[in-house]
C-alpha cells in the first residue's frame, strides 16, 4: 500500500503538523514510567519526566500485575508504565532490524514491527493497554490496518491520486495528498503546495481549487474529500465509516467532490 520509497515533496509544514496532531498519537509525549528488569531483577525504575515516584515493587515476578501496581500507586503522574526484560527487548529490537526487506512496502513492514509486540506478551509489557497500542507512533483513525488496505483495494482507482481536506471556519487547515500507482502503492504522499493554489472565496471554490491543482501536479484524482475539523473529528472516531460519512453529508460540511462509483455507491449521497 504504501511505497518502500515515497516522495515527499512540497509539503506545507502547517498542513502536516495539523494533520500530524489529528492523526497521529506519540508515546514518547505521554508521561511513562519505565521499568527495566533482567530475570526480574530490577535494573532501572524512573520517570521520563524525572518526577519523584512510588515504587510498589522491587521485583518484577509478574509484569502485568507489576506494571499495573506501579500505575495506580502513581495515579496522576503516568499515562502509562512500561515494564521490560532487558533481553527480550535487545531480542525485539535486533529482529525486527533483520526483518527489513528494500522491496517491502514501508507499511506492511511498520506493521509488522508492531504486531511482533504481541510474541513478547509477557516480557515488553504496558499499562493499561498492550505495548502494541501504546508504544511509538500510534495512528488514531478509527480502523484496523487490514481495514484501510481493504478500503484502498476497494475504493480507489489504479494510477489515480487521492485528496482529503479539512476546513476550519473558510480556511484550509490540514490536507493529505496520496498518489497510487498501477499496483495500488501510494508513491507520492504530501499535501497541497499552498504557494501555488488560491484557497481563497470560501471552501466550495477553495476545494475546487485544490481538486484541479491535484489534477494538473499528480495526475486524475479520482477522491477528493473535505469536511471541517468537527467533521474530521466525528468521521475519525466512528467505527463505521460509511454511516458515519452518510451522516456527515446530511449535516457538518462535507464536500465529495470526487468519487468513484464504489465509494458513491456506498455513501448514497443524493
Amino acid at each position: 500500500m504504501l511505497h518502500q520509497d515515497p516522495s515527499m515533496l512540497d509539503i506545507d509544514v502547517n498542513h502536516w503538523r495539523n494533520l500530524q496532531s489529528l492523526l497521529l498519537e506519540s508515546g514518547k509525549e505521554k508521561r511513562r514510567i519505565i521499568v527495566i528488569h533482567e530475570h526480574g531483577t530490577v535494573e532501572k525504575f524512573v520517570h521520563s519526566q524525572r518526577l519523584e515516584i512510588a515504587r510498589p515493587v522491587d521485583r518484577i515476578d509478574d509484569p502485568h500485575a507489576a506494571a499495573e501496581q506501579i500505575y495506580k500507586a502513581n495515579r496522576g503522574k503516568a499515562d502509562f508504565v512500561a515494564v521490560f526484560e532487558r533481553g527480550a527487548f535487545d531480542r525485539y529490537m535486533a529482529g525486527w532490524q533483520d526483518a527489513w526487506r528494500p522491496d517491502e512496502d514501508l507499511d506492511a513492514f511498520v506493521h509488522r514491527t508492531y504486531a511482533s509486540l504481541d510474541d513478547y506478551d509477557d516480557d515488553l509489557v504496558t499499562y493499561p493497554g498492550p505495548a502494541r497500542e501504546t508504544l511509538g507512533l500510534q495512528w488514531r483513525i478509527g480502523a484496523a490496518y487490514d481495514e484501510v488496505s481493504a478500503a484502498v483495494e476497494r475504493f480507489v482507482p489504479p494510477a489515480s491520486s487521492v485528496v482529503f481536506g479539512i476546513f476550519d471556519s473558510d480556511a484550509v487547515w490540514a490536507t493529505l495528498v496520496l498518489h497510487f500507482d498501477t499496483d495500488r502503492r501510494a508513491d507520492v504522499v504530501t499535501t497541497v503546495d499552498t504557494s501555488r493554489v488560491d484557497t481563497s472565496g470560501g471552501r466550495d471554490r477553495a476545494a475546487s481549487a485544490i481538486v484541479d491543482w491535484v489534477d494538473a501536479t499528480y495526475g486524475r484524482c479520482s477522491v477528493a474529500i473535505f469536511t471541517d475539523l468537527e467533521g474530521a473529528r466525528a468521521f475519525l472516531a466512528a467505527k463505521d465509516k460509511g454511516r458515519a460519512m452518510r451522516q456527515l453529508a446530511s449535516g457538518a460540511y462535507f464536500s465529495l467532490a470526487r468519487l468513484p462509483e464504489s465509494l458513491s455507491s456506498l455513501v448514497s449521497v443524493a
